[in-house]
């Protein structure tokens, strides 16, 4: 579900930036910064980088499951939070472009804070909403953060999405769809 929901946010991205400027390329890459040696990774080179910084179990309490006679029948899902970067990876002589695409970007999140099936079609199944906050950092925690990625700082702001949800049980089978009678039935997945 981590992997859907980036590259979920990531596509999303793409497909606004892609519309307002007018081009074919894609301006975001879901990347990290650095390769396995500390090198600046080649796809991240003038353009934007959505990469992982966190994920963080969100404790919000929520509706216990319905036991069957008595006992709990399988464990409650993972409700996760999941910190994500966004960073301009772009060379000195693009760096004023970086700043454009990162104004763009930022409004793209202001203005799409929800995601859910209704708003994107396109969402991954088992992904039921997703909200999207800019996560505020101190100067102290950003330049710890930044040396602890291993990395110089470059233009960058974090975000919160919550809430992706890990359910090894989600699909509990086919089931007939409830309809009117006299109308035709079709199955589907049942997702709990």
């Amino acid at each position: 579900m981590i992997d859907g929901a980036l590259g979920l946010v990531t596509a999303r991205l793409n497909a606004h930036l892609a519309a307002r400027y007018r081009v074919s390329d894609d301006l975001v890459v879901l990347s990290p910064l650095s390769d396995a040696e500390g090198k600046p990774a080649a796809e991240a080179r003038n353009r934007l980088v959505l990469f992982l910084v966190n994920i963080a179990h969100d404790a919000t309490p929520r509706r216990p499951l319905k036991p069957e006679g008595g006992q709990v029948t399988r464990a409650h899902p993972l409700h996760l939070d999941i910190y994500f970067m966004l960073a301009s990876g772009h060379d000195p002589e693009t760096y004023l472009e970086g700043l454009k695409l990162m104004s763009a970007a930022m409004m793209f999140f202001q203005t799409c804070p929800v995601m859910n099936p209704q708003t994107t079609p396109d969402m991954p199944p088992g992904l039921e909403q997703l909200s999207i906050e800019i996560s505020n950092l101190r100067i102290e925690e950003l330049g710890q953060l930044w040396g602890n990625l291993g990395g110089r700082y470059v233009p960058s702001v974090m975000f919160k999405m919550r809430s992706v949800i890990i359910d090894a049980a989600a699909v509990g089978g086919v089931a007939p769809l409830v309809t009117r009678p006299g109308s035709r039935v079709e199955p589907r997945e049942d997702v709990a």
